[in-house]
């Protein structure tokens, strides 16, 4: 009979002991892979309504002008660009 010498039944133990370990980080590992796909899909997403809403937005200042600055916030930027235009072309009497 061959006899298993103390390291030899020591690694044997050791194994034995990380066995339901190893199935366990296993299955954790397949289900934090998902997560970590799901999480990249909705970033990326994301991302892409965010591109998108800035790319085809008009922008606030009306075409022509640098900027519109007014201290009454409830009109419109393009109400005030009129209103500037107007002036500035109406002729003096």
């Amino acid at each position: 009979m061959d006899m298993m010498t103390e390291q030899q039944f020591e690694e044997l133990w050791q194994r034995a002991e990380a066995m339901p370990h190893a199935g366990r980080l296993t299955k954790e590992l397949a289900a934090w892979k998902r997560r970590r796909q799901r999480t990249a899909l909705t970033l990326g997403a994301a991302l892409a309504v965010a591109a998108a809403a800035v790319l085809w937005t008009k922008p606030a200042v009306p075409e022509g002008f640098e900027g519109v600055y007014c201290n009454r916030t409830g009109m419109a930027d393009i109400h005030w660009a009129n209103v500037a235009a107007n002036i500035l072309t109406t002729e003096t009497l």
